[in-house]
């Protein structure tokens, strides 16, 4: 945000030099090559002086420390309750203070006290289960700080000496014991930082089914960070900042507001007491139900509110809010109240998120035949928030960008957005929350699903949107090219410390998961779908499942015909999809299955690395259609093997994988690729769009494995010059972009940039400068024209520079989908002056959208010079969000005059970014990606590798070694296809 809302325009680019030399802003200190924890490590192994003492006092002291290992050896193997670990896992040796991993040295769990911390695994006993908890916390937004009390009733399954809990960055103040009749004393409290655990003892051993009630206090700060219980602000229209209070405490993030059992499985009720100024309001997963005078004691002016208690539910879904907004409201067929908030002036956006989220409940409970078991859904506006959304149960927390729309001043695109974000939200009601994993192994549950039916959902209520088209550009394509790496992983895999959850978060639990899902409804039936989901969640409502779980479900409802656990295991447990072959001889189709690997030296890559239970060989369903009869759709199912099948002798060419419905790719003999493309270009409208914009997709990540000419792809993508749909000409251009990344130091690079305008001329011509049409038609006209502007093809440019030049010395409106166009063009080929304008807009607007967009416009300036002063802005969190930063750093990045200016901001000041986001947040890994993975040369591959060896990355481990990969992936395309492709290049622009 602005300091002065007032005063927007003043702001000008040289403040920026303020942090060009002196570090960050806000006394942030910058980085200078190492981590906050290479420094700590330093500290720790590195010494100014250097001791020296006899070889006989050496002696002595060595057999000292022996003994005294030794000795702490025998006591960790008898004297402790490890040994009754009921749960999986220890925890590792190696484990540091962050809660990650340290390769340096072996840790003995010492608690704060000094002490021995008895119990030795990541996870919790599983023998102590709470029922309930009753929390009171009041936080102070003006000091910061926050008291509380959580009262946890619970019982334990076998007798024990000890309970384990979490708790994270609280101090204790005082705690109590119950049987519900007598105080118990407690011997022993030990808190244990690295695994975030208190270990409580007593002299007297807890007893089975009896009920305890353990009573803590304790005190803490609201956080900066965007996790846990933080601070956000916001500013009103009048310039005032005000404060709020919220909460995001997935995955592992409720044990820093209050100290609890932070396992999805240990579901209870929570009641809670939120003690608030008399201005401000406060909000829980569920209605409130008293307000009163807190009482003398606790200071005057405060209220208390108490509030009805929930249903069963896990700690990270669990949200509280305080701040000073106003809301609208609704209720759903079955009364349900579902009310939108926001800051008072924005309340007037919140109305297409309301009318959906009403919409959408109304469908999920008639589509699901589960009634949502709560009395209202809030769904509410966070202006500081570091994911899209959160779902929570009853208390749903949003980016403003998530959730606000202005149908006067919101693109499609982001029109779509909020849509599908609400969709997402609200499915999460029932999958995740009313069913939960029950160990974030499983997270693909939740969020594969979640992200399956954010389509399916917006589908109904907005069925011209054609949203099931876009599944498979969005949500199929993008869990593929992933899915190819090496680094990739299963899409049920192991994790064990927060870290490592936080990793998981990622295309393949999402993008992937939705995409087996759809490929799941296509060969299962909708109806069958539908029914074993039913039984799925009434089954297993308000408790814990896993994956078996809903496929045994899903097996039943198909009749036992469809063995849907055997085939699923293979997608779900093996990382990685196949590439389907098919040859066509005489009458007889093969097709064969093979691992498909994105692989620096195709002929040296290894298929069966890492090892995989199934071989890497999947069920498959082959869908498929002939020249002969493009309306008929025919399966024939690969069980773990290749196939052979028949065909009319006459037909010329089949397309497999029926509009990119299954997770798969496919290639063609030689022949057959050839009939495609000329079929392609003779009459493409015989494809569907989606398959259209599958055939491009197969065959330029074909081309980049080295498994297809380079040529093949480029004489596929000459039908775009007839082209007129969205979703073929989206995933050509995310092909096209991607290629003129890695070839900007190679020769044919301004033949590339010829060539695609050469390809987008015609579609841009034919799009014009009119707001109108459908809206996949205003998504294609944004993304043309855009990817034209930058493409300095010549038309768009001069109408576009003429419509900046009208809306910055005129005010003449621009029209909401043409906006990213404009001010593209103006930023692009204009100076600090058009810049500083946009800047300006960002800096007074109150439009959410709006104000992304121009973060996102501001990147694409010519000028080193101002993009680097740019860069600098995102260490000033009033002028930049944290939560913008990744998007700012990455879209300069993107930029051909920024990539290397951003890669050396990040090196510059990676401690600064990773205090803002933290190391266990994905952020960091996707910053990574963002910033390196279009890198092509040696030489890059040796700067990046070399200063991230010394560094802790934290969650971003996966993430940094997908970058490694894409760049020696990059480097061997461009090695490969640099001649061939300048060749083609060459003698198709000098017809």
């Amino acid at each position: 945000m602005p300091r002065s809302v007032d005063h927007g325009e003043s702001i000008r680019l040289d403040n920026l030099d303020k942090y060009g030399h002196s570090g960050s802003p806000n006394g942030v200190m910058t980085a200078q090559g190492d981590s906050q924890t290479g420094i700590h490590k330093r500290s720790v192994y590195e010494h100014n002086g250097v001791a020296v003492c006899s070889q006989k006092r050496a002696l002595f002291i060595a057999t000292i420390v022996l003994s005294i290992l030794f000795l702490v050896s025998l006591i960790i193997a008898y004297a402790g309750p490890q040994s009754d670990c009921p749960c999986a896992g220890e925890m590792p040796s190696n484990l540091d203070e962050e809660g990650g991993y340290s390769g340096t040295r072996n840790v003995i769990p010492i608690a704060t006290n000094n002490e021995i911390f008895p119990w030795n695994s990541l996870r919790l006993p599983v023998f102590a289960k709470p029922s309930r908890y009753h929390i009171n916390i009041h936080p102070n937004l003006t000091t910061l700080d926050v008291k509380g009390q959580v009262t946890i009733d619970f019982q334990v399954d076998k007798e024990s000496t000890f309970i384990v809990l979490h708790s994270r960055n609280l101090t204790i103040t005082d705690k109590m014991l119950t049987d519900r009749k007598t105080r118990l004393p407690i011997t022993r409290l030990l808190e244990y930082p690295p695994a975030q655990q208190i270990y409580i003892e007593v002299k007297e051993k807890f007893r089975k089914k009896v009920n305890y009630t353990l009573v803590l206090r304790f005190t803490s700060r609201l956080s900066h960070e965007l996790e846990g219980f933080y601070l956000s602000s916001y500013t009103t229209a009048e310039g005032e900042k005000r404060y709020l209070a919220t909460t995001h405490f997935e995955p592992t993030y409720a044990r820093t507001a209050f100290p609890c059992f932070d396992e999805p499985q240990f579901k209870a009720r929570f009641k809670m007491s939120i003690f608030r100024d008399r201005f401000h309001i406060s909000l829980f997963n569920m209605p409130i139900i008293n307000t009163e005078d807190a009482g003398f004691y606790m200071g005057t002016g405060l209220l208390r509110d108490d509030f009805q208690e929930s249903v069963e539910m896990s700690t990270y879904l669990v949200a509280f809010v305080v701040c000073d907004y106003k809301h609208i409201s609704s209720q759903t067929a079955k009364g349900i109240s579902v009310s939108v908030y926001a800051p008072p002036d924005l309340i007037p956006q919140a109305r297409f998120a309301l009318d959906t989220a009403t919409s959408m409940m109304d469908h999920y409970e008639e589509f699901f035949g589960v009634d949502y078991p709560l009395p209202k859904q809030d769904l509410i506006a966070i202006p500081d928030f570091g994911v899209g959304a959160m779902e929570n149960w009853g208390l749903i927390t949003y980016r403003e960008t998530s959730i606000l729309y202005d149908a006067n001043e919101t693109s499609a695109a982001a029109h779509q957005w909020v849509a599908v974000v609400v969709a997402h939200e609200l499915a999460h009601q029932w999958f995740g929350n009313l069913v939960t994993m029950r160990w974030w192994n499983d997270l693909w549950l939740n969020e594969g699903f979640a992200s399956f039916l954010e389509y399916f959902g917006v589908d109904h209520v907005m069925p011209g949107w054609n949203m099931m088209e876009q599944f498979v550009l969005d949500k199929t394509q993008e869990g593929l090219s992933l899915d190819a790496l090496t680094n990739s992983h299963p899409i049920s895999v192991g994790v064990h410390d927060p870290t490592e959850i936080e990793a998981i978060f990622d295309t393949i639990s999402y993008n992937k998961g939705a995409a087996l899902l759809y490929m799941l409804e296509k060969f299962l039936g909708q109806d069958s779908l539908r029914s074993g989901l039913n039984d799925y969640l009434n089954t297993h409502k308000f408790g814990n499942a896993d994956t078996k779980d809903l496929w045994a479900v899903l097996s039943k409802h198909a009749n036992q015909s469809i063995q849907v656990k055997s085939i699923m295991d293979t997608w779900t447990r093996q990382m990685g999809f196949p590439l389907v072959s098919i040859s066509k001889e005489g009458n007889t189709v093969s097709a064969s299955q093979t691992r498909f690997l994105l692989t620096p030296n195709p002929q040296k890559q290894n298929l069966s690395h890492p090892p995989s239970p199934f071989n890497y060989k999947w069920y498959l369903p082959l869908s498929y259609f002939t020249d002969l009869n493009p309306e008929e759709e025919e399966i024939v199912w690969m069980n773990m093997t290749d196939v052979k099948f028949e065909v009319a002798n006459d037909v010329e060419w089949l397309k497999a994988n029926v509009n990119q419905s299954g997770f798969y790719r496919v290639t063609y003999d030689d022949e057959m690729w050839s009939a495609i493309i000329a079929a392609m270009r003779r009459n493409h409208t015989i494809f569907s769009p989606a398959d259209r914009a599958s055939l491009l997709d197969d065959a330029f990540t074909l081309c980049r494995a080295g498994l297809l000419n380079v040529t093949t792809a480029l004489e596929l993508s000459l039908y775009l010059l007839k082209e007129r749909d969205y979703v073929p000409w989206a995933t050509a251009l995310q092909h096209f972009q991607a290629w003129s990344k890695y070839l900007a130091e190679a020769a044919p690079y301004r033949l590339f940039l010829q060539y695609m305008k050469h390809l987008l001329g015609p579609v841009a011509h034919s799009l014009g400068w009119e707001d109108t049409g459908t809206h996949l038609q205003k998504l294609m006209s944004s993304d043309i024209l855009v990817s034209a502007v930058l493409r300095d093809v010549e038309e768009a440019v001069k109408d576009a520079k003429q419509h900046y030049k009208e809306w910055m010395t005129k005010n003449v409106r621009v029209p909401p989908n043409l906006r990213e166009v404009v001010y593209s063009a103006g930023i692009k080929y204009g100076g600090v002056k058009e810049w500083q304008y946009c800047w300006a807009k960002y800096n007074t607007t109150r439009i959410p959208s709006e104000r992304k967009l121009l973060l996102k416009v501001l990147s694409v300036a010519s000028d080193p010079w101002i993009l680097q002063r740019y860069l600098l802005a995102t260490l000033d969190r009033d002028m930049v969000r944290p939560q913008d930063v990744k998007l700012v750093i990455a879209n300069v990045a993107s930029n051909p005059e920024g990539r290397l200016l951003a890669w050396r901001h990040l090196r510059a000041h990676w401690t600064a970014l990773q205090g803002l986001f933290g190391n266990g947040t994905f952020t960091m890994g996707s910053l990574i990606s963002s910033v390196t993975s279009h890198f092509a040369t040696e030489y890059d591959y040796k700067e990046v590798s070399t200063f991230f060896r010394r560094l802790n990355v934290g969650s971003g481990v996966r993430a940094l070694d997908q970058s490694l990969e894409t760049i020696q992936l990059n480097i061997y395309w461009v090695r490969r296809n640099e001649e061939p492709l300048f060749q083609w290049l060459t003698n198709y622009l000098s017809r």
